[in-house]
């Protein structure tokens, strides 16, 4: 007689080999809420993906113009990322969302609304990032941007740069427009190298950031990132 097996009866190391082939969403979806063995696999060994922050990540910095709305004070505008089901709307009246079911990276600038289960609130809390206008990749750099805001900002984050800068594009009594050719030369490759560089830093802050809250929350064992939810 030939023994019947069923897919709880699978070893461990095969149901995480199948997970691998799954989303994260996918996963959740078809395997949080079958028993305990597997929602503990679900929330030990899923991860989420980081192309799909990346994603994000672009989206928000390009299709929502947060950039416009943003500064240098104090290192920039607070933000809370907070994984949700579906992408991110980019307005109420136009929300361009191409993917309803899969988990992605959510941006709420400020005090978010609050989420039903106080746990996830509080640790969505413990990892804000700070955003600035470079935060969109394509910004258009200007000599305008000399403020003192962006010159502590410079300072404290390229201070190679800042070094090179601060008797020319810094000083406050020479323009840009007045400075020499080489001068002009010099401060445009620093202003670059800054603007070229500040989207990676960013990004990397948000990558950390992700990796943290995603961390905590897999210690929710009772929690399925697809229900989370707002009051």
């Amino acid at each position: 007689m030939s023994q019947i097996f069923t897919f709880n009866s699978l070893p461990n190391e095969v149901i995480l080999s199948i997970f691998e082939y799954l989303t994260a969403a996918e996963n959740f979806h078809s395997f949080f809420n079958i028993n305990d063995r597997l929602r503990k696999l679900v929330k030990r060994y899923v991860r989420f993906s980081r192309r799909d922050l990346d994603n994000d990540i672009e989206r928000f910095s390009t299709l929502h113009s947060w950039y416009k709305h943003l500064d240098y004070i104090d290192d920039g505008n607070t933000f809370y990322l907070i994984p949700l089901k579906g992408e991110q709307a980019r307005y109420s009246f136009d929300k361009r969302i191409s993917d309803y079911n899969g988990i992605h990276w959510h941006f709420s600038m400020g005090k978010f609304s609050r989420i039903i289960d106080e746990r996830i609130e509080k640790i969505i809390e413990k990892y804000p990032v700070k955003l600035n206008p470079m935060f969109y990749p394509d910004v258009c750099y200007s000599e305008t941007q000399s403020s003192d805001e962006f010159k502590t900002f410079v300072q404290r984050y390229y201070p190679s740069q800042f070094e090179a800068l601060k008797t020319t594009f810094f000083s406050s009594n020479r323009s840009f427009f007045h400075l020499s050719e080489n001068d002009k030369h010099d401060t445009s490759n620093q202003l670059k190298y800054i603007a070229d560089n500040e989207p990676k830093r960013l990004r990397n802050l948000i990558r950390r950031a992700a990796r943290c809250i995603w961390t905590d929350l897999q210690e929710l064992e009772d929690l399925n990132i697809l229900e989370i939810q707002f009051a």
